[in-house]
This record gives structure tokens, C-alpha cells and sequence, in this order.
């Protein structure tokens, strides 16, 4: 398969298609071939040399991705080969597959193309844990926003309304 690299040995970290292994997904993952993925901050740090992928993580970016389920690995249970899905990964988004531990995966509304769903994990996620898992913000409650016009910050917006905040 196919998938970004950053070449390593060029002085701006040049980006370039390249041939790599076929992920094969392992006992709880899901092999999930790659419609659309996104680009987030911590993808430019990665490639700019300043964030390493985690240990067992693909080696290429891309910390997030919408596609088709393709295999299930031993173990798997509530997925079905053909359910369109997105996640937040550890790296390997910028690929043409990639493997996935099953809870990670959402899947999309019928409404949703895969660019919207790459789009999604990262900036959701990360606004939902903040206001809610640690600000613990209630409905009713007022919330200030620094950075609104942020991925982050827009989807921060759009929860806190959502559960009647102002």
C-alpha cells in the first residue's frame, strides 16, 4: 500500500508517496481502508521532528481518518466488514489502510461524507474532555471560549450550546 512519509534525510522534511507493508490487523483491531484523513497541529509537530509517534504506532502521519471497514482481527465483536467509520489514531492516518483498536472507532452518520468524519475525532474529543471531564460544565452554566475561531474552539462553541450553555 501506499502512505506519507516524511523524508528524514531532506533539510525541510520533505513529504513523499511511498510504498510500505500492509498493516494487518492485529487481536481487537480493525483494518480500515482510508477515505479521507485530516491534518491537525500535532501532525505538523510530528513532521517537523518535534513529536514522535508513540511506541507501536506506524511510523508515517496522520492522527486521523474516515474510511470503510475492510477485516476484522481475532477477537473483534460489533463490527462488520463495509461499515463506514473514523478515529483518532496514534499515527498511520495518512495511508491507504490502516489498523485500529476496536474501541476506537465511531461510526459515521448516514448523513456524513468521509472528509467531515476525518475532520471529526480530534478537535471534538478534545473540546468534549475539556468542558466536560475537566471544567465539568453543566447546562445552564456560561462558558468564555478563548480561541472560538479555532477547530477546537468552534467545536467547543457548538457542544457548549448543545447542552444549553451560553
Amino acid at each position: 500500500m501506499k502512505a506519507i512519509l516524511v523524508d528524514e534525510q531532506n533539510p525541510e522534511r520533505a513529504l513523499r508517496w511511498a510504498e510500505v507493508p500492509d498493516p494487518l490487523p492485529g487481536p481487537g483491531e480493525v483494518l480500515v481502508d482510508i477515505h479521507a484523513t485530516a491534518v491537525n497541529r500535532a501532525d505538523l509537530l510530528q513532521r517537523a521532528g518535534n513529536y514522535p509517534p508513540p511506541p507501536g504506532a506506524p511510523p508515517y502521519l496522520g492522527l486521523e481518518m474516515a474510511g470503510v471497514v475492510a477485516r476484522l482481527g481475532a477477537g473483534v465483536k460489533g463490527w462488520q466488514p463495509g461499515e463506514r467509520v473514523c478515529a483518532l489514531l496514534a499515527g498511520g492516518g495518512y495511508a491507504e489502510k490502516v489498523a485500529v483498536p476496536e474501541q476506537l472507532l465511531v461510526r459515521l452518520p448516514e448523513n456524513w461524507d468521509f472528509a467531515r468524519a476525518a475532520a471529526f475525532p480530534e478537535v471534538f474529543y478534545t473540546a468534549f474532555v475539556n468542558l466536560f471531564m475537566e471544567a465539568q460544565l453543566q447546562p445552564g452554566e456560561r462558558v468564555l471560549i478563548h480561541g472560538g475561531a479555532s477547530g477546537v474552539g468552534t467545536a467547543a462553541i457548538q457542544l457548549a450550546r448543545a447542552a444549553g450553555c451560553r
